[in-house]
């Protein structure tokens, strides 16, 4: 069958939609009603007008026949005014109001309707004051109809130009906000860098997965993934590079994943995959299996070539948890643990694993309220001089005893603090505070000696630290030469330019420098003699197989350090034997459990002998 020929309303209707053609046709007929009504009085006092006008020139001229009795003279100029095309009937009446002389047009056609009825205008006759009778004139009222018509068409016209220009207005309106919207939609949705979906569309596809997956009695589950040293890509290669990356990575998980799986970049490095429905728990094992091993193969970028290795943490639904945020939580946890572990790898969720993150939060929130209350102490590992076992200082070492847990390790609560940012404020208490201890130490010799202090890797990057450590010692008033600073490798290599501007700004305060577990980090022996420092402290790795082993090695890097007219700090000294090949060694300096544990101001100044107070 033929399909039927939309008119121009259904048209209309479909531009407009059609409440809003609805609203537009009554008030264009409100509009139109109140233009015709006005139209139509404007027309007919007009017409009422010129009538007025024409009776008073009738009255005029018929004086002399009403005085003279003249009714032929009346009715010829009666007829005279035939000419005038809405005058209808012309009627002159004597006193007693009996016509006089007539002049009536022959009507033609039907009656006109009440509304149009004929205007009708009396006007009397006079003489210098004394009447003669009166004029009455009749008008049709069908030019006013025409008229009416013709001004009707025209706004018609009008408004349905009007409206077509409101339909197309309209129209436009509505396909660039519908465009706008769809912008919003997919800025709302969509990850702009790599075209997948964002956080806000992974959490409601992960809602709708699990409460399905829930009613079904199915399983679901979620991975983590962190790409390892992205900061790098980024550094070297440029942001754009960085884009690239995180694009190229996207592809890979898209061709790794189930068409049933959803994956979303939901931070900078950091992408999700909700996959689902699961048989068990090992199968998402092995998609997380598959993504490692496809991220394994090198990306070429500008020319570059990188390997996009990540740390990925899984979570089941509902083996390991009951909500999606809680299993967007475990997953992150099992992340935590993978990254933890070394990176490049798979973490599973454990039970456990809630209890260290809980434990690890209550600790942030203990380690705030302690450094707020300044409740945490600080020991002090004494340094005595290889050759004469001579005591030269001591490194500060922070101690924190927890008043329900007891002691916690710094082990523990300084990657608590470097994650938190507490990491800035507990190195710039602890610094003054062993600038405090070292200066309030008794006279004698130990009251010259010198105190080690660890800096972090963002206390020192930050933008502040060089003011920090003149202003903390002048107002300590520790001399300058009393203080060493020490920094790790991985400190120092991570922007080597700026590294040796802070670490000679430092030295222009008569600071001393020393970088700590010398040979665990970069291969920084090329960076060597640009960094200015002034001593090396052997990590203990090199000093725990001495004198059976590693002798070559701790020997090489002894030489290495003199020939550059540095000191050398061997830390972890536990037996004679290692303080007696460190000796023969021309190792300067030695630190450890055989020399003395880390101390109480009090017990580090009451040093003698063997008498040690353990911290």
């Amino acid at each position: 069958m033929k399909a039927r020929t939309r008119g121009p309303a259904s048209q209309l209707a479909r531009l407009l939609g059609t409440g809003q053609l609805a609203a537009a046709a009554v008030a264009l007929a409100v509009a139109g009603s109140i233009l015709l009504a006005y139209q139509f009085v404007s027309l007919r006092r007009a017409l009422a007008a010129d009538m007025t006008v024409h009776a008073s020139i009738i009255a005029d001229n018929i004086t002399a026949p009403l005085m003279f009795d003249d009714r032929e003279a009346a009715a010829e100029m009666l007829h005279s005014f035939r000419s005038a095309p809405f005058l209808r009937e012309a009627v002159a009446l004597d006193l007693q109001g009996q016509a006089f002389a007539t002049w009536r047009r022959e009507r033609e056609g039907a009656a006109a309707h009440p509304w149009l009825a004929p205007v009708v205008v009396v006007r009397d006759v006079a003489y210098q004051g004394r009447p003669l009778g009166r004029v009455r004139l009749v008008a049709e009222t069908t030019g006013i109809r025409d008229g009416l018509l013709r001004y009707g068409a025209l706004l018609g016209l009008a408004f349905v130009g009007a409206l077509l220009t409101s339909a197309l207005v309209s129209r436009r309106i509505r396909s660039r906000m519908a465009r706008a919207e769809r912008e919003l939609a997919y800025l709302a949705y969509t990850d702009p860098v790599t075209d997948l979906p964002n956080r806000r569309a992974s959490n409601e596809r992960l809602d709708a997965l699990l409460a399905h997956t829930g009613a079904e009695g199915g399983k679901a589950g979620v991975l983590l993934i962190d790409l390892d040293n992205f900061k790098v890509v980024n550094d070297t290669a440029g942001h754009d590079a960085g884009d690239q990356l995180l694009r190229q990575v996207a592809e890979l998980l898209r061709a790794e994943v189930r068409d049933s799986d959803l994956v979303a970049r939901i931070g900078g490095d950091e992408f999700i995959v909700i996959a689902g429905p699961l048989v068990g728990a090992d199968e998402l094992e092995h998609l997380a299996q598959r993504i490692i091993g496809a991220l394994q193969h090198p990306i070429q970028l500008d020319g570059i070539e990188f390997v996009a290795t990540a740390s990925i943490g899984a979570a089941v639904f509902p083996d390991d948890a009951v909500s999606a945020p809680e299993l967007v939580s475990n997953a992150d946890a099992a992340l935590y643990e993978a990254k933890d572990a070394g990176r490049n790898r798979l973490g599973r969720f454990r039970r456990e694993m809630i209890m260290a993150a809980q434990r690890r939060a209550q600790l942030e929130r203990d380690l705030r309220r302690a450094l707020a209350e300044r409740t945490l102490e600080v020991c002090y590992q004494p340094q005595f001089d290889c050759a004469s076992s001579r005591l030269l200082g001591a490194e500060a070492l922070v101690r924190w005893r927890h008043p329900q847990h007891g002691p916690i390790g710094p082990d523990e609560f300084i990657p608590i603090a470097e994650d938190s940012g507490l990491i800035t404020e507990l190195g710039a208490w602890v610094l003054e505070r062993a600038c405090s201890d070292i200066l309030a130490l008794g006279g004698g010799a130990d009251a010259q000696l010198a105190v080690a202090v660890n800096v972090s890797a963002r206390q020192f990057r930050d933008e502040g630290f060089v003011d920090l450590v003149r202003d903390t010692l002048a107002r300590t008033g520790l001399p300058p030469a009393r203080l060493e600073l020490e920094l790790t490798e991985s400190v120092l290599m991570d922007d080597v330019e700026r590294a040796v501007d802070v670490m000679h700004a430092i030295r222009r305060l008569g600071v001393r420098m020393s970088i700590d577990d010398f040979g665990t980090g970069y291969s920084s022996l090329a960076y060597l003699q640009a960094f200015p420092i002034d001593q090396l402290k052997l990590d203990r790795s090199f000093v725990r197989p001495l004198p059976e082993g590693g002798a070559t090695l701790a020997g090489a890097v002894i030489a290495l350090a003199h020939s550059f007219q540095l000191t050398v700090v061997a830390e972890g000294v536990e037996n004679a034997e290692q303080l007696a090949w460190l000796r023969e060694a021309g190792c300067d300096v030695a630190q450890g459990y055989l020399l003395g544990r880390p101390l109480p101001l009090s017990a580090l100044e009451a040093l003698t002998g063997a008498s040690l107070q353990h911290c």
